[in-house]
């Protein structure tokens, strides 16, 4: 019979112990995933908050081939930061929720900027007035995630596209 008590009381020790054990390791889960919530929502308010240097001037909405487009036009003389346009790049790509191709274009000045006169997907073709005037030109293609980011030295009419994939 004491051997009997013996064994009964080890094993409720030991079960003891085991429930603890499991009943920690669920705190440190909710924990943790407490944290990597807050810090989630942390990372949402800094992205909200972000500013960037562009003058938004207009945005456009185009129906091409049961495919919805749309084109933002913002206007910057500063230089331009690569690492701060590449943020807003993604940052404006996130904003885009519905449509198949989203455009961004920077122009150096807002008396200069406009629409193309052809349709988004043709971009501005050889519409020398704009494309002395653009300095950035980012697409967006929802479908395939095709993210692409061209800047230029010095305008998209006299200089080579520099090209850099936005993820």
């Amino acid at each position: 019979m004491q051997k009997k008590n013996l064994l009964f009381g080890i094993s409720i020790i030991i079960l003891f112990f085991l429930f603890s054990c499991s009943n920690s390791n669920q705190s440190a889960v909710t924990d943790s995933k407490n944290n990597q919530s807050a810090v989630t929502e942390s990372a949402k308010d800094n992205k909200v908050k972000l500013k960037f240097p562009y003058e938004f001037l207009d945005s456009k909405m185009e129906t091409e081939n049961n495919s919805k487009n749309k084109m933002d036009l913002y206007a910057y003389s500063g230089n331009l930061n690569l690492d701060t346009l590449s943020e807003f790049c993604k940052n404006q790509k996130a904003k885009f929720e519905s449509g198949t191709f989203y455009y961004l274009v920077i122009f150096d000045k807002k008396v200069n900027a406009g629409f193309p006169k052809n349709p988004f997907s043709a971009a501005y073709g050889v519409d020398e007035e704009h494309l002395k005037h653009i300095r950035a030109y980012y697409t967006f293609n929802r479908l395939n995630n095709f993210s692409k980011l061209d800047y230029y030295e010095k305008n998209q009419w006299e200089s080579s596209a520099k090209t850099v994939d936005i993820n």
